[in-house]
Order: structure tokens, then C-alpha cells, then sequence
């Protein structure tokens, strides 16, 4: 089922056959047992309630739209070009017609909160048992801006966080959506988006001597007329595959060159590739800062025209939290940070 056919009244059915899991070899086995303890007895109940929230949605749609085309049809002669009020009554229609939306799309938020909820914080303890999945929190976002890996903005919202540790390593993962105010043709305040995506955070066991940052290439105009990035000088990166693609800055540059080993900046390039996302990142302080652009929900259902087997969503979030892992690893091998 998709969106359409849910609109054009297909029969809502159960999907209780399950897909299986997805993960490396080495790593299937344990996943596999996780699920079947801690995740799969679940299922039925949220399927359930996936069945009841499509239904109630579809009841809430039909009978919103005909209430809708009824009062459209007796407004009608009011709307015409030139009539007195039909800007007035075009701008209900508008309204009417969100306020109606939100109103039959209640149950699948509803029971998408639901199953954030109860099957997300399950998720992520397989991790580890001090992972945490929690809402609408801030989760260090200042760390990010005084980094300077953050575009300036006016206001952030925060979405899903995840708090843990691997290794001895404390991980901090927010997703955030930075806004900034920008001014129309007609000097109306407008909100446009400036930053969208995860922040990532993980601790270092001692502070770096400098601050250093990898953000994207800015171009060559832009170098031509500015060789720094708030104050931190250029460093050379020794691979030009990564001068093509990041321009590094640093406060001290010896350091920076220990850092940013051609082994760090190809796991990182992996990372980028993997959740399809630019990505950035700073050595600050006593922390490791990565920004990966997204504009996907990473911690929400699939589709809730998907069965609720939860097996996508377990596998994805495992394979992106491995692909943290690796980074972690790798520091760990470097002598200089050791994490």
C-alpha cells in the first residue's frame, strides 16, 4: 500500500510476514537474537495499532473532505473573481482545509509518537544498557557554533537525541534544524533553513592543544580572498583528493597534520557517503564535533504503510551507529589522541 491507494480506499491488511534482518555476518547472529527477545514481541501489538490508526485516518479523511466539498459547494458563488469577499473566503478554504488534514492525520502521528516511543529506546539499548533515545532536547548544540562548523542562525528546533558511550567514549547524537531570518521583496521576516541534519558528538579522554576544523571547500574565490576561518590559519592537507573536497584550519598546525590522517579522512568520507549527507567536523576542546546535512528523519518509522516489523529500522540504525563505531576505533589506534 501506498499513499494513493490508502486515498483511493484499498483494503487495510495486516503484514505480519517479516523481512529479516540485515547486517554483516559477523554481527547477524547477535542482532537476530536481540530482535526476537527484546523487539519482536512487540510487533503484533503495534501492527495492531498501525491497522486502527490507518483506519481512523481514512474514516477522518472521507468524512472531512465531504464536510469540506459540501461547504465549498454553498461558498461557491461568493468565490468568484470580483465577488466582495472571495479573498476573504479563499484564505478559509486554505485554512480549513490544513486545519482538516491535521485532524484525520492525528492517529498516524498518534501512533507514529507511539512507536518512537516504546521501540526506539529498545533499539538502542542493544547498544548498550546507558543508551538513551529522548525528544526535543539540546544536546550541547552551543559546542557546534563555537566550533565554528555551524552556519549562523536565529533559532533552532531540536528533534530526536540519542545519549550512549562505546569503548569509554561518551557518543551525543541530535538531530537539529537551524533557522535564520532573512527578509522578503517586500520586507516581510521570512525563516529560511540554515542548517539541517545531525550533530554528532564523542568525547575525548584529554583535551586537544588547538582548535581544528574540516569544512567543506568554499572555492577558490572565496580562498583567494580569505586564507583563514575565524581566526584559524590554513593548514595543507598531504592527499589532494581531500584538498578537492574539505579546507582544514587550525590554531596549531602540527597537531592538525596528527589529526587528520589520510586513514581519519577517508572514514569520515565513508561516514558522509553512507548517510548520504556533507559532512564537517572540528577538533575542539576535549571533543571530536561532527555536522552531517540531512533533511531525512533518521529515528521515525519507514512508512507506516510498512508492517510493523521494525527489522528496516533496526538494521539501518545498526549500520549507521557501526559506522560511528569505526571512527571511534580508529582514533583509538592513534597514538597522539587515543580517545
Amino acid at each position: 500500500m501506498n499513499m494513493l491507494s490508502f486515498l483511493l480506499g484499498a483494503p487495510i491488511k495486516a503484514q505480519r510476514a517479516t523481512k529479516g534482518l540485515s547486517a554483516n555476518p559477523a554481527d547477524i547472529d547477535a542482532l537476530k537474537a536481540y530482535y526476537e527477545s527484546d523487539i519482536a514481541p512487540l510487533c503484533r501489538k503495534f501492527e495492531n495499532q498501525r491497522i486502527s490508526a490507518l483506519k481512523h485516518a481514512r474514516k477522518r479523511l472521507y468524512l472531512g473532505a465531504a464536510i469540506y466539498l459540501s461547504l465549498l459547494l454553498l461558498a461557491f458563488p461568493m468565490m468568484r473573481p470580483g465577488a466582495e469577499y472571495a479573498p476573504f473566503i479563499w484564505m478559509i478554504a486554505v485554512m480549513l482545509a490544513i486545519g482538516m488534514w491535521h485532524v484525520a492525520s492525528r492517529p498516524l502521528k498518534q501512533y507514529s509518537g507511539a512507536v518512537q516511543a516504546e521501540i526506539y529506546p529498545r533499539i538502542f539499548r542493544f547498544f548498550g544498557p546507558d543508551f538513551v533515545f529522548c525528544k526535543g532536547q539540546d544536546m550541547g548544540l552551543r559546542r557546534f557554533k563555537d566550533a565554528r562548523i555551524l552556519p549562523s542562525y536565529d533559532k533552532a528546533r531540536f528533534d530526536d537525541g540519542v545519549l550512549g558511550s562505546y569503548r569509554g567514549v561518551e557518543i551525543v547524537i541530535n538531530e537539529v534544524h537551524l533557522l535564520r531570518e532573512e527578509r522578503d521583496k517586500d520586507n516581510r521576516t521570512q525563516h529560511v533553513t540554515a542548517f539541517k541534519g545531525l550533530t554528532i558528538s564523542l568525547s575525548s579522554h584529554k583535551p586537544f592543544k588547538g582548535h581544528t576544523v574540516a569544512i567543506r571547500a568554499r572555492g577558490a574565490i572565496t580562498n583567494f580572498f580569505s586564507d583563514s576561518h575565524g581566526g584559524l590559519e590554513r593548514v595543507r592537507l598531504e592527499d589532494p583528493r581531500f584538498e578537492k573536497l574539505f579546507d582544514v584550519f587550525s590554531s596549531d598546525q602540527i597537531e592538525a597534520r596528527v589529526l587528520l590522517t589520510t586513514a581519519f579522512m577517508e572514514r569520515l568520507l565513508e561516514l558522509a557517503s553512507f548517510f548520504q549527507s556533507r559532512i564537517q567536523c572540528a577538533f575542539y576542546h576535549d571533543r571530536l564535533l561532527i555536522t552531517l546535512e540531512s533533511n531525512q528523519n533518521r529515528f521515525e518509522q519507514t512508512s507506516i504503510f510498512n508492517g510493523a516489523t521494525f527489522e528496516d529500522e533496526f538494521s539501518q540504525i545498526h549500520a549507521e551507529m557501526k559506522q560511528l563505531f569505526a571512527i571511534i576505533e580508529l582514533l583509538k589506534l592513534n597514538e597522539y589522541t587515543g580517545l
